[in-house]
């Protein structure tokens, strides 16, 4: 049989844990939102993520990558490079994720 004091002891002990794992908890979450955050500064500082320009045209990608639309048709339908098409027939318009784009071209450069 449990004392009356060594009950007590252990609820005191059980809620002194509890606190504990609070405060990991609150502290895990704190880390992870400032890993988080350092992730996204870094991505939008490379050009990755940005919030007023999240795709590119085709005529954009084949700019600044000095690459045709051939070229673009030609990674598409190889199924190199994911896009989207809004419209149909030869006159819609295609656009890229620049993440894509950006992944694209750096795994074929290196």
């Amino acid at each position: 049989m449990v004392s009356a004091a060594e009950f007590n002891r252990l609820l005191q002990m059980v809620a002194e844990l509890r606190e504990e794992v609070k405060s990991l908890r609150n502290g895990i979450d704190n880390k992870i939102d400032t890993v988080a955050k350092s992730v996204k500064d870094a991505f939008q500082g490379f050009g990755i993520l940005d919030p007023d320009e999240d795709t590119w045209t085709e005529q954009q990608v084949c700019e600044r990558y000095n690459v045709s639309r051939r070229t673009m048709y030609n990674r598409r339908s190889a199924g190199i490079i994911p896009y989207n098409r809004s419209g149909s027939g030869k006159n819609c318009a295609i656009r890229y994720r620049k993440a894509d784009v950006i992944e694209m071209f750096a795994t074929e450069n290196a």
